[in-house]
């Protein structure tokens, strides 16, 4: 059974997408637009497969790398891109800015290279070497966009709840014996929330912290105060 739960997994997190896209009709082009450039990031799974978890897969594409990775990226990629427009309310007023590729190449390109040289040559768990650049690309565009401060801490905060609401309600429930038999416990720090690794929840905070304001970022978009 616990082959499924991955899959069946994905339902809830596309429960939520699809409640955002529906009530939201202003909000569908960024959440269609960042559910597809965040899906092929779904790979990196085969990364985290070495030292922090290893879920089994329905639909297994090889190399540690499964079906249900990509859809969770899918539908995790536009939730987190508009849950803070939607938890307050908010809507675009105008182009705060012009368009900023050249910095965003340059923070996703640092951010390769120090994902590459913390888990390969310096050896360290790649749930803190991805949590560490994540926050720190976060903060790169709050440093660029002083302005997105604010829905950057606010997507990394209803992010990691909704991540423990998932995994308290889901895993935790339905499947209770899931996390010891999934996540290398011994190589993380072994705190658990209810039951919930904090490490997953340090990993949502830091996910809703640069994914939450980057459209914003990208096209140069400010919201209405």
């Amino acid at each position: 059974m616990n082959q499924y739960a991955y899959l069946i997994g994905n339902l809830f997190f596309m429960l939520v997408w699809l409640i955002l896209f529906l009530h939201r009709k202003d909000l569908r082009k960024e959440m269609l637009t960042m559910s597809s450039l965040i899906t092929p990031l779904g790979i990196t799974v085969m990364l985290f497969y070495k030292d922090y978890w290893r879920p089994e897969f329905t639909i297994d594409l090889g190399f540690n790398f499964g079906f249900e990775s990509l859809l969770f990226c899918f539908f995790i990629g536009g939730i987190t891109a508009v849950i803070y427009e939607e938890m307050f309310g908010k809507k675009y007023s105008h182009r705060h800015d012009t368009k900023r590729p050249k910095h965003l190449f340059a923070i996703t390109g640092t951010a390769i290279f120090m994902l590459y040289f913390g888990v390969t040559l310096l050896s360290i768990n790649s749930i803190y070497v991805s949590s560490f650049i994540m926050l720190l690309a976060g903060l790169a565009i709050i440093f660029i966009r002083h302005d997105l401060a604010k829905e950057a801490l606010m997507s990394g905060v209803l992010v990691g709840l909704l991540m423990f609401i998932f995994y308290f309600f889901y895993f935790l429930i339905i499947f209770p014996d899931i996390i010891q038999k999934w996540w290398l416990l011994n190589n993380l720090s072994g705190i658990l929330l209810y039951g919930v690794p904090v490490e997953e929840l340090l990993w949502g905070f830091c996910w809703g912290f640069v994914a939450g304001p980057i459209y914003e970022f990208i096209l140069g978009l400010k919201t209405k105060k």
